[in-house]
């Protein structure tokens, strides 16, 4: 009888030790951060950029010590440049990896397809969201650390109006979330700036041919085009637009201002009159005044981005690297348990509601619970292109 009990008792120390064991491997002991980018798709060419920087920022954490002790693991998944690829993907870094935060890299209705999801899940989450449109409803637990139409529009009408002199454009405007921004704020704001719009034409991404929206923009009083857009498309418009011999202005949004896009299409950015985009400052910062305030920050970034890839950094970067400096901001004051990952997210979302100040690449922040966007200061300029490199319209 003896001899039975031993192997039974022995059986469940066995088991039990096997049980602790796993639990300590369940365990979570550091910070996990979602990152959402688009590796394929027609975004993927600004996800892979949003990504390098955020893997720059994960790095320039944990290389510090982290934070408190406690390092950062980032999760990555490739959301594939489809909505549809979001709550799935997201789901997953709930469930099974237990993150933080999570943030989505590639492309604004991406990242409006994630506001719903964070809140649901109650998962802290920003995004690469460039509309303002949203900012009223983005809940509890989305924030969006970036730049809005309003500013965007600012900088494109005064050009229009006082360095071209003209008093009407066409708006070739991209079918996206990115695009209804401009939908919106374009008609909205010309008025205020003694311009009207001659003519109001858009295009789907993926599109080839954009000369009946082109020809119809020529054949209209505009005295100049602004191209509003997040894909390669957009760009394809200018070499478009320059083929069909219109030599009418072109004004442009950020992505257009992006390497990838400057490779492909510069020659025709180049053409006359050359193309004017807004962008932000970290793209010339070079060329900035020594006694501009946000030099010295841009070029340590420049500095920390070519150690590790030996190339500048481009704004899709610079935007990546923004979201996860973001909310390490948020850990850095909160310090919650990694071992509790529904409270550390709750410690979280709390502190990035209270952000004071927060002097990031592209802007300044103040966030409250009622304002998740909270830009104080944006860091904007106009660039044009020359032998295919930005250069500073001050």
């Amino acid at each position: 009888m003896i001899k039975k009990v031993i192997p039974i008792m022995l059986a469940a120390v066995l088991s039990l030790g096997a049980l602790t064991a796993c639990g300590q491997s369940d365990e979570v002991t550091t910070y996990k951060i979602g990152a959402l980018v688009s590796q394929t798709g027609s975004f993927a060419g600004l996800g892979i950029q949003a990504l390098d920087g955020i893997q720059v920022a994960i790095d320039e954490v944990n290389d510090a010590g982290g934070i408190d002790g406690v390092m950062l693991e980032l999760v990555v998944y490739d959301d594939k440049s489809e909505v549809s690829e979001v709550p799935t993907a997201m789901k997953k870094m709930d469930e099974v990896d237990k993150v933080v935060a999570v943030v989505e890299g590639s492309a604004t209705q991406l990242a409006n397809a994630l506001i719903p999801v964070s809140n649901d899940l109650e998962i802290p989450a920003a995004g690469i969201s460039g509309t303002a449109l949203l900012d009223d409803s983005l809940g509890d637990w989305f924030f969006r650390p970036m730049g809005s139409e309003v500013d965007y529009v600012n900088h494109l009408l005064e050009y229009i109006r006082d360095d071209l002199g003209v008093s009407s454009y066409g708006m070739l405007i991209e079918n996206t979330g990115y695009g209804q921004g401009g939908q919106v704020f374009l008609p909205l704001m010309s008025p205020d700036f003694g311009v009207t719009i001659a003519s109001e034409q858009y295009f789907d991404p993926g599109a080839t041919d954009l000369s009946p929206q082109i020809n119809n923009i020529a054949n209209s009083d505009a005295g100049a085009i602004i191209i509003w857009g997040s894909t390669p498309t957009a760009s394809m418009a200018i070499k478009q637009v320059r083929e069909m011999g219109v030599t009418l202005p072109i004004l442009t949004t950020p992505t257009q201002a992006t390497p990838s896009m400057i490779e492909a299409f510069g020659a025709f950015y180049e053409m006359e009159p050359v193309v004017v985009s807004v962008t932000a400052k970290s793209d010339i910062w070079r060329q900035l005044p020594d006694d501009d305030p946000d030099k010295d920050m841009l070029a340590a970034y420049d500095a920390l981005y070519q150690a590790k890839y030996d190339v500048p950094p481009a704004m899709w970067c610079v935007l990546g690297t923004q979201m996860i400096r973001f909310i390490v901001d948020g850990l850095q004051r909160s310090t919650p348990a990694p071992g509790d990952v529904e409270q550390a997210r709750a410690e979280l979302r709390d502190a990035l509601e209270q952000t004071t100040n927060l002097d990031l690449l592209t802007a300044t922040y103040t966030m409250s619970p009622g304002d998740h966007y909270g830009c104080t200061r944006q860091k904007l300029v106009l660039v044009t292109y020359e032998n295919g490199q930005l250069v500073w319209v001050p």
